[in-house]
Parts: C-alpha cells; sequence; structure tokens
C-alpha cells in the first residue's frame, strides 16, 4: 500500500471543504452558518451517533450561537445545510449527497466533543466561519413551537 492508498487517520476530525469551480463567485468574507446537520444512513442511526447530535446542541447553546443542530438522514438533507457532520464511513455517501462546496466535518463519535470545540472557535473567530450570538433579550423570553408527532418543526 502506498502513502497516498493509505486510509485516513479515523481518530482525527477533520473539515473537508471541495474546492470551488472558476465559474462560480467566491461570496466576500466568511461563511454564516445557521444550521449544522449531524448525518446518518437512514434505517441506521447508532446510539453513539444520537448522543453525538445532543452534544453538539449542547456545544452551540453553550457557546451561545444562533446556530441549530439538527439530525436528518443522508437521504433527506435539508435544502439549508450549512456544515454537515458524518461519522468516517459515511465520508464517501456525504460527498455525493450534499452540494459541491458545502462543508463535511468527519469525525467519529468518540473524537466529537473535540472536533465541536474546534468547530465552535472557527465560528467564534470568524476567519472561514462565522454565526450570529444568541440575542441575550430574546432567549428568556417564551418561544412558541409546533411538533408533529414527537418531531419539532423549524
Amino acid at each position: 500500500m502506498t502513502s497516498s492508498d493509505e486510509a485516513p487517520n479515523r481518530g482525527e476530525p477533520e473539515i473537508d471543504t471541495e474546492e470551488t469551480t472558476p465559474t462560480e463567485e467566491a461570496a466576500p468574507g466568511p461563511k454564516m452558518v445557521r444550521r449544522v446537520v449531524c448525518s446518518y444512513k437512514l434505517g441506521w442511526l447508532p446510539g453513539d451517533w444520537l448522543q453525538t447530535w445532543r452534544r453538539l446542541d449542547r456545544v452551540f447553546a453553550r457557546a451561545e450561537l444562533n446556530v441549530k443542530a439538527s439530525l436528518y438522514p443522508l437521504e433527506d438533507l435539508p435544502d439549508d445545510t450549512d456544515i454537515l457532520v458524518v461519522p468516517p464511513d459515511l465520508r464517501e455517501a456525504a460527498y455525493a449527497a450534499v452540494p459541491p462546496g458545502t462543508p463535511i466535518l468527519v469525525t467519529p463519535a468518540g473524537a466529537a466533543a473535540g472536533a465541536f470545540a474546534d468547530l465552535v472557535s472557527r465560528l467564534q473567530a470568524g476567519t472561514e466561519f462565522t454565526a450570529e450570538k444568541v440575542d441575550p433579550e430574546q432567549k428568556d423570553k417564551p418561544k412558541i413551537v409546533s411538533y408533529r408527532g414527537h418531531t419539532l418543526l423549524d
């Protein structure tokens, strides 16, 4: 096996971004992130990946970032997905599921805490990605939500 054929390091998370084509115009400044999706294969949701999504949601809440963490199957991703989070075994399927240029964070569930801390620091730094802070006045106000069955509607 040559060095180019070696499997990627499974323990270290990374954000992969595909290069834009010359005909696409690069957006000035950092990309605004509003939704990060933890994705899984339809019909197979491991318990540790469910916990990964919950961990991501709590990390954004603690950092007081106005970013929604969602859990969707790769086959049914929302159109407003800004960053996709997948386990290493779904890396190739993730590239096929999202539009070119969508950042993909590949991390195993066990290393997700460090990957999410890195993501939050990158969002707060505002160089590649940025996110709005939660308005402190709106934080404690009542919020009207809608459910369909057990699913919270956006």
